[in-house]
């Protein structure tokens, strides 16, 4: 993935990405670089890597925590917090916070649809560009724009959408927005139609975590049907990547790495790196943090953002805590730290939250390996008890960011099982197929619950009784919602989660039960108030936006604080 910093230099300069903050005034493609550049399958393959390292960039990473996990119940005000930040932690987001910006997915976006709109015209000039490689390279450009505009309508629900790139300065690209629902279904019917296009693997093992692929895109269908409340087909794309992990990427593993293999099935069924391992201190935990945020590319990451000590993005060194010293901009709330979870030997709390005194410091991607002996403490003790502990805080080094791994995807399946059966029990509440359903969807759980526990006799012996949640499709919802929580945590899926089961219950209730501790007594019930309007999940749109296209129309919970603003 190297060759992406250079391929998004030939980007800057070629497709002229302005820096103004509106896409819509993107600066046509040059003339001359139109002549001379789009001829052969090397140009298409160098822009289509352009595109990723587009999305690649710090301001595209940023957002995809601010978005997805910063307003969430996980994370609150940390050390020296910009301002920016801060106010989006207060939830007192104004449209004039930078942080509204979304210019850097639409370039995302812009380079994509160059791919698409160039690459047809090169495979009729380069004899070497074959139909399938022509229809692969479209593939792989479709999904990167789906995935921006995936992130983008979370974000903001109704935005400007356009598939063609700014390349003819003739036309006119102020648009307004194109709704949720609509944006959706488009990118759903785009995913379907390149199941068969694009490559299952690449050559450069790298490449198959850090490029898109057949498994990845049915993560993503899982994700888009999941909020679609498309639960069949959600389950089918689920069940889809969990084929291609048993039948091919476990056998590929096995063939590589022998006995020395550290995957198992969980449940007799679910493929997943254990927690325990040996060390020369004995008997440890932490092997599914070492392989799946330590060293990344690892057999569970189904798509990740790739970076080395070259690359620029500073988000983990910068928001969360390599060095315990101070910490980052941000920190856990109290709330994760000491509720989220609740069983004992619960690994991910080790591997997501070093607690000092009364300071709860984000770890997850900080530490490039961790070794804990839990055999004698519990989760949720102090971790500065080295007797536990030991690690190895990142320095020259950068995590990859992790887009999709395998076991949100078993929970995204959980999920949409337990809603069939919540469906069917409202209509037919004696059917055996709502206990059948709830069954499945707790072997699930139980699955990714059961890695999460290291191995350790009788620890889950008193917490995941079967038949409290497979009674109950409420119980068991909660449950899913929980456990992705815990096993997510600080990835920039709890925000969205939050989300998503508000916008399916029509209410906010659920959302604000979790989040409301984060708010001290005299802003508590001002957030409460704007938060039961479901607007409100979503972000404002940058005021400059607006001034520069007046199509763009304000989300109407944050009208108000606009007007305001344009006052002063």
């Amino acid at each position: 993935m190297k060759k992406i910093k250079l391929a998004l230099s030939v980007l800057l300069m070629g497709l002229g990405v302005s820096s103004c903050n509106d896409f819509l005034t993107l600066m046509p493609l040059n003339d001359i670089v139109l002549e001379n550049y789009w001829t052969n399958k090397d140009d298409v393959e160098s822009v289509l890597l352009g595109a990723y390292a587009s999305l690649e960039s710090n301001d595209c990473l940023t957002r995809m925590s601010i978005w997805g996990e910063m307003r969430s119940d996980n994370i609150t005000i940390g050390t020296s917090t910009p301002d920016d930040i801060l106010q989006i932690l207060r939830d007192n987001i104004l449209s004039t916070n930078s942080y509204t910006q979304y210019k850097c997915f639409y370039e995302v976006i812009n380079n994509a649809n160059t791919v698409l709109h160039f690459a047809p015209g090169v495979s009729k000039i380069d004899p070497n560009y074959t139909r399938g490689q022509l229809n692969a390279d479209m593939a792989e450009a479709k999904a990167i724009r789906a995935l921006a505009y995936w992130y983008l309508i979370r974000a903001y629900k109704d935005v400007p959408f356009v598939t063609e790139p700014s390349i003819d300065d003739t036309k006119d690209f102020f648009i307004g927005q194109t709704s949720f629902d609509s944006i959706l279904n488009f990118l759903i019917a785009d995913m379907e139609s390149i199941t068969d296009q694009i490559k299952p693997k690449y050559l450069k093992e790298l490449e198959n975590t850090g490029r898109f692929t057949t498994t990845a895109i049915y993560a993503m269908l899982a994700d888009m049907y999941l909020w679609k409340g498309d639960w069949e087909n959600c389950v089918r794309c689920c069940e889809k990547v969990t084929t291609i992990k048993v039948d091919t990427d476990l056998k590929e593993l096995i063939d590589k790495e022998g006995k020395a293999i550290t995957v198992t099935l969980y449940s007799d069924k679910y493929p997943l790196y254990k927690e325990d391992f040996q060390s020369q201190n004995g008997n440890r935990v932490g092997n599914a943090y070492n392989m799946n945020f330590g060293e990344g590319n690892s057999f569970e990451v189904i798509f990740e953002l790739p970076y080395d000590q070259k690359s620029k993005p500073d988000f983990i060194s910068k928001y969360y805590s390599p060095k315990e010293v101070n910490g980052g901009y941000l920190k856990a709330t109290n709330e994760a730290a000491k509720k989220a979870f609740t069983q004992e030997y619960d690994v991910r709390f080790f591997e997501c939250i070093r607690s000092n005194s009364d300071e709860n410091y984000i770890i997850k991607y900080a530490y490039q390996d961790m070794e804990c002996n839990l055999g004698e403490g519990k989760s949720n003790v102090k971790l500065d008890n080295k007797r536990y502990f030991n690690y190895t805080a990142r320095e020259s080094t950068k995590p990859n960011w992790i887009i999709y791994r395998y076991s949100d995807v078993l929970l995204m399946e959980a999920e949409a099982k337990t809603m069939q059966a919540k469906e069917l029990a409202a209509e037919y509440p004696d059917s055996a197929d709502v206990t059948t359903l709830l069954q499945e969807a707790f072997k699930i759980v139980d699955a990714v619950n059961k890695r999460a526990l290291g191995g350790y006799a009788g620890a889950a012996s008193e917490y995941l009784v079967e038949g409290t949640y497979t009674a109950d499709a409420e119980k068991m919802e909660e449950l899913v919602l929980d456990e992705r929580r815990r096993e997510l945590m600080f990835e920039g899926k709890r925000w969205f989660d939050l989300c998503r089961k508000s916008l399916r219950d029509g209410n906010t209730n659920y959302l604000w039960g979790k989040i409301e501790d984060k708010f001290d007594s005299n802003a508590r019930s001002a957030v409460r108030i704007k938060m039961t309007d479901l607007d409100a999940l979503f972000f404002p749109f940058y005021r400059d936006e607006i001034k520069i296209n007046p199509l763009i129309k304000q989300n109407p919970v944050y009208v108000e604080d606009e007007f305001i603003q344009k006052a002063q």
